[in-house]
């Protein structure tokens, strides 16, 4: 008869076995049922589902994560995640095209950022994109029967949010404003705080951690803050050729049969 402890060691070691076995088998069921799974992924689920204040508690919208439009089209710029390094300028009041006092090539230096507003996607990235209301959607005429739909960038609209934000500090310099301030100021304001709140929750949403360091400065007290900081920034070429190959200049007209919202959303 076996001693106790020699039992003891050989069901240690059965347990060894099948523990081992089991992981081997749990991987690659992983892999075959979750083929982008990997070991970063698997620590961060843990670390979001371990963690009491988890990012799904501070959000309300509960449907499937959003991915990177640039991954939703088809013909589009691999995965959209082109970066490049970039030390911001945030050394105060120094000259650029982007700010005042206004001249023509002020607004020159914002137009070029919406020289593309809207282009055409096919089906399948406009229900991945998961819009608001799709049975509402804008579609667009295109080749061989296919269905497309109305879109633009979101970077666009907060690109033009900021631009309307610059119009309205200087809005002596532009007679459009004055007078749409003039004729009805409830509406302007509107206007002007619905871009404030855009641009809140994209910084929201982004919540930059980049580290802004302090610097002493001669005739200055207290540490000076210095905003020049290197950036990881996303390359605007290839979203902006995909947006020229695929841009639709002029809006559609309704159909008579369209579906439509009660009110904008």
């Amino acid at each position: 008869m076996d001693p106790p402890h020699g039992r003891k060691k050989r069901n240690q070691g059965v347990d060894l076995i099948i523990l081992c076995a089991g992981a081997m088998i749990g991987s690659v069921l992983t892999q075959i049922l979750s083929p982008g799974a990997d070991w970063e992924n698997c620590r961060r689920i843990g670390i979001e589902l371990s963690n009491p204040v988890a990012p799904a508690a501070e959000c309300n919208f509960t449907g499937p994560p959003k991915v990177s439009s640039l991954e939703l089209l088809p013909t589009g710029p691999g995965d959209g995640r082109e970066f490049r390094l970039s030390r911001a300028n945030g050394t105060y009041n120094i000259s650029t095209p982007f700010k005042g006092p206004t001249t023509a090539s002020t607004d020159q230096a914002w137009q070029r950022y919406w020289r593309v507003w809207t282009f055409a996607v096919d089906e399948h990235a406009y229900h991945l994109s998961q819009p608001e209301h799709p049975e509402a959607g804008v579609q667009v005429t295109a080749g061989g029967g296919r269905r497309r739909y109305l879109a633009t960038f979101a970077a666009t609209h907060q690109l033009h949010c900021l631009y309307n934000l610059f119009r309205a500090t200087y809005r002596d310099s532009y007679d459009e404003e004055q007078t749409e301030f003039e004729r009805d100021p409830v509406a302007w304001h509107g206007r002007v705080d619905h871009c404030v709140d855009i641009i809140r929750q994209k910084l929201e949403c982004d919540r930059d951690t980049t580290l802004v360091t302090y610097n002493w400065v001669k005739r200055k007290r207290d540490p000076v803050a210095n905003f020049n900081v290197v950036r990881r920034c996303a390359v605007w070429d290839e979203m902006e050729r995909w947006g020229a190959e695929h841009e639709v200049q002029a809006m559609p007209e309704k159909p008579e049969d369209a579906v439509q919202l009660d009110r904008i959303p």
